[in-house]
């Protein structure tokens, strides 16, 4: 992915691109996250159908909680405060430069 911004140290961000070019990147985004609320909605709505119907041992259940978990995690991480997003890239570059596994309790 090609940032179209840089955040400055305040937190504020600057770009050197056009309006219509952060627009669409901004609706492209969006409709990203709107897809992750919609996916996550059905999925919830199938679980609700298998357990209502004894199935929460399926295999297809199984598999669908662990899709719920994923998306939600998505949603958690696009809808945090973005200091906490940097903090947590912060600590996966580190992690990275040093070639090694996180702390323990460090996530």
């Amino acid at each position: 992915m090609e940032r179209l911004t840089k955040r400055l140290e305040g937190g504020e961000y600057v770009s050197e691109r056009g309006e219509a070019e952060l627009l669409a990147e901004l609706g492209r985004y969006e409709d990203f996250f709107e897809s992750i609320e919609a996916e996550h909605e059905l999925i919830r709505l199938n679980l609700e159908t298998l357990a209502a119907s004894g199935q929460q041992r399926s295999a297809t259940y199984t598999m669908l909680h662990g899709s719920a978990f994923m998306l939600e995690d998505m949603q958690k991480r696009l809808e945090e405060p973005s200091d906490e997003v940097n903090q947590r890239l912060a600590l996966l570059k580190r992690m990275i430069d040093e070639g090694g596994a996180a702390p323990a309790g460090d996530e």
